[in-house]
Parts: C-alpha cells; structure tokens; sequence
C-alpha cells in the first residue's frame, strides 16, 4: 500500500517532440530598421531615449540590450512595472502597448501621459509584424530562433478563413473585484501537419498589491482546448531559473496545483472558503490546444478571470491535489485493459472534499473513485466519471473523455486519508499502437484532481442552504422553449442539459437574472436532465421533458 500521497510531478511526463514557435530577433530588428529607424529611432534622432538603429559591429545585439529587461523612461509605464520589453509578458512590455494601436483590444489604449502610437511617422507597422513583435515577446525575447514565422504569417494571410479561439477578447472581472489573465496566443498548424498539437507552459508574475484571497476562478478557453492547469510555485525563489515566456517542457518542482479544467469551466469555491495567494505568488500556467482544421491555422488563447477578496475572509482554505498513475500501457489488442491505484496518507488525517474529477485520454472507457475500508477493499463508489455531474447509479452511462464531469460535494464530504481510496480508469485501445502515459492526445493518462478542505469549521453544513430552492421550470413537458424562474438569491447561474446517456446537449455559462429561456434548438422528444449552479455554488437538478 502506498503510505505517500502521489503528487503530480510534471518532469517525469515526456516532452513534447514538438517544435516550439519561437521567433528570431533579427525578424524583430529587421522591422525596426525598415518602419521605426529611419523616422525616429535611429542613431540622431533617439525618439524618446530609444535607439532601434544601434551601432557598432553588432547593431542589433545593442538594440537588443537596449530593450530586454530595460525600465522605459516614461514614468507612467516604469510606474506600472513595465519594461521595454518584458520577456514573456506582453502585457507588462511598453514597447508592445506603443505599437499595439487597435490591433489587439485586450491591451488598454496608451493613457495621455504614455504618448503617442508608434511608429508615429512613416510607415505602420502591418499585423503580421506587430504579430511577430509579440509573439518574440512571449517566447522569453531570446536572440535565437526555433522555427520560422511561416503560420503566424499564414494566418494573417488567410482573409476570412482564419480560425481562432477567441474573436473578441472575453469581458474582464471588474478592478474591484479581480483580474484577468491572458495566456498566449500560439499559433497551430493545420491537422495533419507537424505543430497541430501544442502544450504550453509559462511562468506568470502576479505582483499584486497585497496577498488576497481568491474565491473564484473562470477558465475562458475553446472547444478546442484539451485541458488548462494553474500551478503555483511554493516559494517565488523556486521559479528564478524555470525560463521566462512560453515553453514546451513543465521543467518544474517545487510547485502545488490550484485547478484543473477540460473545458470551460467558472470555479466558485463554496462560501466562506478560498485559495490563498501571497502577493508575490509565481503560478506556472498550463494550455493545450488541438487544431482540428486540416486546412487553417488555429490561434489559440486562454483567459483566467481571477475573482479576488480581502486575507481573512474566509473561514477555511481550499486545497488541491492532482495524483497520477503513470504506471500505465495500454496495448492495442481492442480490450479492455483496467489499472488501479490506492492511495492513502495518515499524515493528512481526514479531509473534507467539495469536488473530484478524473481525466484520461481518447482510448479512455471509465474511470471511477472508491473510498477504501481498512482492509484495503473496495468501499462506497463516491465518483462515476460516466454518469452526470459525476454521480454514480445513473440509468445509462456513458463515458465522454472530452467532457469529463466534475462532482461537487455540498456539504463537504470527509474522506479518512489513514484508509483513503482507489482510482482506477479503463481503455480499450483500437490503435495502430500501444501506448503509454505522456502528455499528448497520442498518448494516455490515468489522473485524479481533488479539491479539499482540512477541517469545516465556520462552514455551512446544512444541506439545505446548499441546494438552490424554489426553482421551477414551465411549460413542462414542452413543445419548444423551456422558461426557469430562481428565487432572489440567485442573480447568476449556469446552465446544462444532459441526454439519458449523460451526454452534455446544452450549456448556457453566466445567465444573468431570476428567469431565462432554454431553447430546444431540435432536440429530440424525450427525457432530459437539467444542472443549475448559482453564484454561491449551490446546485439544482431535475428532469424535463421535450414533446
């Protein structure tokens, strides 16, 4: 029996055998020289302290020192923390806020103080250029090259065939009540080709003003995203050598999860619990993105809309673990092959679960979570990954590895870790190979996420205010639209429809109100089940019926 708890340590996983989408520095200085040194940044002239010119035998390693890492002479950027150029972090590189103009609206526009668009005489900067700026950027602002831009320009050069995750960057927490976080964008290669496939990782600076309390976390990413993880690193001094900017290798130790997510997904821990993020925390972001298209290049995003409150007050501090079992195979005889791992850790005591969800790959035919009895057998089956919401005993179940479901546990449910559990997940593998754990959807995965607390005091334990009351849904059964009407409580809710088989049918993510419409949108006559969460967390499901 395994006496430690496992945790996910990333180094073990194989790297990617992808090639990353770096781009050079002579590109960048390449541009320089044709639309920005000629008018107001050369040797004479040094607009604004900045010399993209350089001299010597090596201009553009001294226009290169000149920028990486520099603090801009404009107080009003400097103030902010910005530099020049902030390897990895487009967001903090005033060069890029002076060249960005209306290319990208998910950059606040220049303030009076910050000065002028550039270039600001001469010829503009074209997409794809201000494209390869940023994307230098984010790559860490290196001298080298990895591959040549050929689908950042590809993309661009696409009019009205382009793909990509988001159109319009999505709405931002209010500055009173969080903040945003913008990974990428990444380009990807058509299906078929090299680079369709990317898992990205980047360390991200949080510097904020003081350590806060996160109560809520809305992972923004597409349909075509695999997953998206948040680590943080236990100490700010843990991250000082893991490379700056985007990076295909985890690289990491030293680091703890906070969620993890297969598709879109807004995280409100229950009341009065929260993560607790110091305000110098480094986290390590983790985005995977498949390109589906066989023909065009797919940009990919992801956007985190951290929702923040005051140290102190929560009552009790959620907690998250990720367990793998890497010790997998997977042969390709098409049967079914099963794998089981306890786990249990008597220093961790009894901890009180709100949400468990496993994840495998696309060979994957179930996965499942028992407690454990003293000894060693199997006890109560707390988690079905192919039954909705992931509660076992339904009628029909169906195994989705793409949208695996997360359960939530209101009131928390305490799990003794002195006997702990066992996870074990099937597959049945009909392809040209035999496959092992690793990273890629080539390859396969057995892994568990828990989210915990260590003790409930000052917790709501009633079952009662933790289910959403006094919600009806008319006409029912319906011929078309489906109408829900919440009680007062409730001013912001989510939405999803599951099929017999527990398959998602519909969602319908921040329904803002008491009452709203669900449109049938030609779904067959039959059974349905109906999943409501609210702003607080708390859960409704029922059944409907369609004519």
């Amino acid at each position: 029996m395994k006496k430690k708890l496992l945790f996910l340590v990333l180094p073990l996983i194989l790297p990617f055998l992808l090639r990353g989408q770096s781009v050079a520095f002579t590109k960048v200085y390449s541009i320089f020289q044709t639309k920005c040194a000629p008018t107001c940044h050369s040797n004479a002239t040094k607009s604004g302290g900045l010399d993209l010119e350089g001299n010597g035998t090596d201009k553009s390693g001294v226009v290169f020192n000149a920028l990486v890492n520099v603090t801009p002479i404009n107080a009003t950027a400097s103030s902010k923390g910005h530099k020049r150029v902030y390897p990895g972090r487009v967001d903090k590189s005033f060069l890029f806020h002076k060249i960005n103009g209306d290319f990208d609206t998910y950059y606040p526009a220049l303030t009076a103080t910050e000065g002028s668009s550039m270039p600001k005489e001469g010829t503009a900067l074209t997409k794809v250029e201000k494209e390869i700026i940023r994307q230098w950027i984010l790559y860490g602002a290196n001298k080298t090259a990895v591959i040549p831009d050929d689908r950042i320009r590809a993309y661009y050069d696409t009019v009205g065939k382009a793909l990509a995750a988001f159109n319009v960057p999505p709405a931002a927490p209010a500055a009173t009540e969080g903040f945003q976080i913008k990974m990428g964008p990444f380009f990807l290669a058509p299906n078929g080709q090299v680079g369709k496939e990317l898992e990205y990782y980047q360390k991200w600076e949080l510097n904020m003003a003081s350590d806060m309390e996160v109560n809520r976390i809305d992972h923004i990413i597409s349909s075509s995203s695999h997953h998206f993880l948040i680590y943080n690193f236990n100490k700010p001094t843990d991250a000082t050598n893991i490379p700056a900017g985007l990076r295909l290798n985890a690289n990491h130790s030293n680091i703890n999860l906070v969620s993890a997510v297969q598709e879109r997904l807004d995280l409100k821990l229950p009341p009065k619990t929260a993560f607790i993020w110091e305000k110098n925390r480094v986290l390590d972001l983790n985005s995977h993105y498949i390109n589906y298209s066989s023909a065009h290049v797919y940009k990919a995003e992801a956007f985190l809309n951290i929702y923040t409150q005051p140290i102190g007050t929560a009552r009790q501090e959620m907690k998250t673990i990720l367990i793998p079992n890497t010790f997998i195979f997977i042969p390709n005889n098409n049967q079914t092959v099963s794998f089981r791992q306890p786990i249990a850790n008597s220093g961790m005591g009894k901890i009180f679960l709100w949400a468990v969800v496993g994840h495998t790959h696309k060979y994957g035919t179930g996965y499942k979570v028992f407690r454990r009895n003293t000894d060693g057998s199997d006890g109560e089956l707390f988690y079905d990954a192919s039954c909705p919401g992931g509660i076992p005993g339904c009628p029909a179940p169906n195994y989705d590895y793409q949208h695996i479901p997360m359960r939530y546990f209101l009131p928390l449910n305490p799990l003794s870790m002195t006997t702990g559990f066992t996870h074990e997940a099937t597959w049945k593998n009909n392809g040209p190979a035999g496959v092992i754990f690793g990273p890629t959807s080539e390859d396969e995965m057995q892994v568990m996420i828990a989210m915990y607390t260590s003790d409930t005091t000052g917790l709501a334990r009633s079952k009662e205010i933790t289910e959403i009351e006094d919600v009806s849904v008319f006409p029912n059964p319906a011929t078309d639209k489906l109408t829900f009407k919440m009680p007062p409580s409730v001013y912001r809710s989510n939405f999803t429809l599951f099929d017999v088989l527990g398959r998602i049918v519909q969602q319908e993510n921040l329904i803002v109100g008491q009452m709203f419409d669900i449109e049938r949108h030609g779904l067959q006559s039959g059974v349905y089940l109906y999943r409501l969460e609210d702003q607080d967390g708390r859960v409704k499901m029922g059944k409907v019926f369609y004519k």
